[in-house]
Order: structure tokens, then sequence, then C-alpha cells
């Protein structure tokens, strides 16, 4: 909206994904001086895709969602792993045999990971 000669907006988004925490932070940081790094960003991004500002034009905004299965799941491993590992180290006397084989602990991760779908 113009008033008094000036352009006034206000910008709001969620801190859903690390994208969006990640500018919600730096325009924070930017406390007064906002302004003139938007308009020094969109006129950038103007110049190099003029197209968006033919009338005509048809903008599309694509909103990835904040959750990504393959990166929850490694996550999710990462924390059985660790976990699994401090137990064996706490439980298990120095000199006992490793019994339990390393890929059946990956088949019971795995299964658990595949249980995930559960809770979609």
């Amino acid at each position: 909206m113009k008033r008094d000669g000036k352009y006034r907006f206000t910008l709001q988004f969620g801190t859903d994904s690390e994208e969006q925490i990640r500018v919600g932070e730096f325009l924070e940081s930017l406390g007064n001086k906002k302004s003139a790094v938007m308009v020094d960003v969109l006129n950038k991004y103007l110049l190099s895709h003029p197209e968006i500002q033919n009338t005509h034009c048809k903008i599309e905004v694509k909103v990835a969602s904040g959750y990504n299965q393959e990166r929850m799941e490694q996550f999710i491993r990462q924390i059985i792993e660790e976990r699994m590992a401090k137990m064996q180290l706490n439980e298990i006397p120095a000199d006992a045999s490793k019994d339990e084989n390393p890929e059946t602990m990956e088949d019971d991760i795995a299964k658990m990971l595949d249980n995930l779908d559960l809770f979609q």
C-alpha cells in the first residue's frame, strides 16, 4: 500500500522449515535495514526474471513441507544407534564377546522405521 509517498507492507511467515527460520533470523538481525535489503534482493530477482512483471504472468508459489521422511529416518536411526552404543558400553563387561549380529540390529531398526508410516 502506498501512503504518504512510501510503500508499506507487513510480512508474516511461520517457522515450519529451515528456510523460513533462516530468513526470519536474518531479517530480524537487520533491524531497521530490512527495507534496503528487500529492495536490493527483489530488484536483482526482477532483473533476472523480467517475465514475472508481465501483468498476464501467473505466479505460482510452491511451499515445501518442513517434514522430510528421509531426514527424519536418518535422525531416528542416529538416535537409536547412539542409545544402543551407550547401552552396550554400560551393560557389557569389557571381556564379554559380542553375541549380537550387527545385521540383526540393522534389520530391527529398518522394521521400526517402516512402522513410522503408521504416524503419517
